[in-house]
């Protein structure tokens, strides 16, 4: 089989033993006799001639040896185990020097230096056989190895697996995949699916291209239906990821039939056969939901994915009809009803069924339940803080993210959006990477930091987003920016192309997406009243017919605006209370700044300062930077003085940093601060460091008497 020439990353640092985890624990593959054959061909790209290691004296750890070539290190193998940068001293009676003709490491896609001697390469092998039989790190040994040309020696392949298996084990799936290629250019200690089978399962993530290769060749090569399901949700995953969704449907269609056809051998009869197919067809079920040819509207998609009597599987079915409802001519308490039943306990240990049940979470989201998606999430986040399943640890970010954009807390949603978009980009092609990139958008939006939107919306990848749903979110967040530029024009050209989109996937629900308040606002500031007050009432009906408070409260404002005069303050009112109730706040601080305006405009100046003013403080207390500008400006043409926001004392302090401050005044670390508030441990740090500035402290002992003379 040819290799594939992909581009290797820097080598891992060296790892320590620990007590019972020896190389005999962790590499499966036996040792084998070497074998007088060599190859020519060149070691991987990204790998340098390394420094030669003279040892004055044979070194306690490796009797016998006398020289050796020192594999190639990153900077992060030369610092110390504490992380403090400073260089590792060499074992005692050894001396460092660089090797004759040693290069510096090659940048990524960097042509490397072809003039290594066969000496230097026979010295890597040397040493990595030496390091081996006298049980030295595994990854030290497949450092070597990397460095080395192929043997044809049959332990190595075994050595690069076990290797491999450490460095996924610690999540450097990088140096897994670079262990693992050059684990093809060597004898397999085992069959050579087994090992395509564990290269393509570590490329899936960040080379699905490469994935989709090995795993096919692998799955030509197995035969029992355990193996095959290892194989097989994973290639459907990476083949979806490469824009081959029509591929990934008809593997599953096929190997679930061949699982519900025939006999199975006596070595399976223990095998969940019914589990087995049912996740075959929920990932195909999920499949389809991202291409608007084949997208089950009529119901049909759960019509093949029968639960019987096991409740994960109802609650699987229950996301997906959830999703599927929400775009219908349905309301609310229905769509909430499919979403609570799906979230009616833990998370399985299954990436399919997980990411069904983030259908859930969005559609209880869209239903403006936050509360309750905030206890859900906080049960689920408690229930799998021990879990390292990227599914898990991405529907719970995207969760806190909705919550926390839709009431309000930007800081708490910045936070969310940016770690949610972390992990969605970590699977190259996900398709839920335009969906977070929109969320970070919004918020940059509101809290006033524009110059770093422009740079992040530069990441889009209309030629390989541009065809799914979420792609949708990332028009209607960047006609936000472009509103907020005052460019009217475009911003209705995007979202006019939402509403198109919108209605062609079938989700035009403006609990989804507002497209027609915000193209409403871009048509009357183009002087188009009319067309501006018909869409407003149109998405009004859809909104009164959901039964959402948050989704009603935002439409009653849009027609408010619209319309002006009597009508728009009874609507306004509404709407102020409407956003209330479902805890919406900053939406409720943009109404009141609209009612505040009206009210003005009627001849009550003094109630239309007071409104805006609340509409002002509620913006502050939410972080939106462009909202609180806009209400002071609405301030000051009302001929008020708005107040100045407080910038030192404990009153100045914002919501986030004074949960963090207060959390640090009893004690508690930046570690545990971040794991009790869900949120990253730099957050804790930067809340931290803007509170001290505010209340001129330098030490948390500080803290306590601060915060006691203010509300907590």
């Amino acid at each position: 089989m040819a290799e594939a020439d992909h581009r290797l990353p820097r080598p891992a640092p060296r790892l320590r033993r620990t007590a019972g985890g020896g190389r005999a624990a962790a590499e499966a593959a036996p040792t084998g006799g070497d074998r007088n054959h060599r190859t020519a061909r060149r070691p991987p790209s990204g790998v340098r001639a390394g420094k030669v290691r003279i040892l004055d004296r044979a070194g306690p750890a490796w009797p016998g040896l006398i020289r050796c070539a020192r594999a190639p290190a990153s900077p992060a193998t030369r610092r110390g185990d504490d992380g403090s940068g400073r260089e590792r001293t060499p074992p005692p009676g050894v001396v460092e020097r660089s090797a004759p003709g040693a290069a510096a490491r090659p940048s990524e896609g960097e042509a490397i230096n072809t003039s290594r001697t066969r000496e230097e390469s026979d010295a890597h092998y040397r040493t990595a056989r030496l390091l081996h039989d006298q049980d030295g790190p595994l990854e030290e040994v497949a450092g070597h190895l990397l460095a080395a040309e192929p043997e044809g020696r049959d332990w190595v392949a075994g050595a690069l697996r076990a290797a491999a298996r450490l460095a996924a084990a610690r999540g450097d799936s990088e140096t897994a995949v670079a262990y693992l290629r050059r684990a093809l250019r060597e004898p397999p200690s085992s069959g050579p699916e087994i090992l395509l089978t564990e290269l393509g399962r570590a490329e899936a993530p960040a080379y699905p291209a490469a994935a989709v290769r090995h795993l096919s060749a692998s799955l030509d090569a197995l035969t029992t239906a355990p193996e095959r399901l290892a194989v097989v949700p994973v290639l459907a995953d990476a083949l979806e990821r490469c824009q081959r969704g029509c591929q990934a449907a008809e593997l599953l269609d096929r190997e679930a039939r061949s699982l519900t056809t025939g006999d199975r051998p006596p070595e399976e009869a223990s095998f969940s056969l019914d589990n087995a197919v049912f996740g075959l067809r929920l990932q195909r079920v999920l499949i389809e939901l991202e291409d608007l040819t084949k997208r089950p509207w009529t119901g049909r998609g759960t019509t093949g994915l029968p639960a019987g009597d096991d409740r994960i599987r109802e609650r699987a079915v229950a996301a997906v009809q959830s999703a599927l409802t929400v775009g219908r001519p349905a309301d609310a308490a229905t769509v909430a009803a499919y979403a609570r039943d799906a979230l009616d306990g833990p998370l399985p240990q299954d990436d399919v069924i997980t990411r069904a049940m983030a259908l859930g979470v969005l559609a209880l989201v869209w239903c403006d339940q936050l509360t309750e998606t905030a206890r859900i999430l906080d049960r689920l986040s408690e229930q799998t803080q021990w879990c390292d399943a990227a599914a898990a640890r991405t529907l719970i970010a995207m969760g806190r993210y909705e919550v926390a954009y839709r009431s309000g807390d930007l800081a708490a949603a910045l936070d969310a959006g940016r770690r949610w978009l972390d992990l969605a980009s970590a699977s190259h092609g996900n398709p839920m990477i335009p969906l977070a990139l929109a969320g970070v958008l919004r918020v940059l939006l509101e809290t006033g930091r524009r110059e770093e939107a422009e740079p992040l919306l530069a990441r889009a990848e209309r030629e390989r987003y541009g065809d799914v749903w979420q792609w949708t979110h990332l028009l209607e967040a960047r006609a936000r920016l472009r509103l907020a530029d005052g460019e009217h024009a475009a911003a209705l050209d995007d979202l006019l192309e939402c509403g198109r989109r919108q209605t062609a996937w079938q989700q035009d629900n403006p609990a989804i997406l507002p497209w027609r308040s915000l193209a409403a606002l871009a048509h009357r500031a183009l002087g188009r009243s009319d067309r501006a007050a018909r869409l407003a009432r149109q998405e009004l009906e859809q909104a009164e017919a959901w039964g959402a408070p948050r989704t009603l409260g935002i439409s009653l404002r849009t027609v408010a605006v619209t319309v002006r005069g009597r009508e728009g303050l009874k609507q306004l009112e509404t709407s102020v209370g409407l956003l209330e109730e479902a805890g919406a706040t900053l939406e409720q601080a943009r109404s009141l700044v609209e009612y505040g305006t009206l009210r003005y405009e009627a001849g009550h100046a003094r109630l239309g300062r007071e409104t805006a003013r609340r509409g002002l403080e509620l913006a502050r207390q939410c972080g939106a930077e462009g909202l609180a500008d806009l209400a002071r400006e609405r301030l000051q043409t009302f001929g008020a003085r708005p107040r100045r926001a407080h910038t030192v004392g404990a009153s100045a302090l914002t919501d986030r940093e004074r949960r963090v401050a207060v959390l640090a005044a009893r004690g508690l670390t930046n570690r545990e601060i971040a794991d009790t508030l869900f949120i990253t441990q730099r957050t804790v740090e930067n809340h931290l460091t803007s509170g001290f500035r505010k209340l001129g402290i330098t030490r948390r002992r500080e803290l306590a008497p601060l915060l006691d003379d203010e509300p907590s």
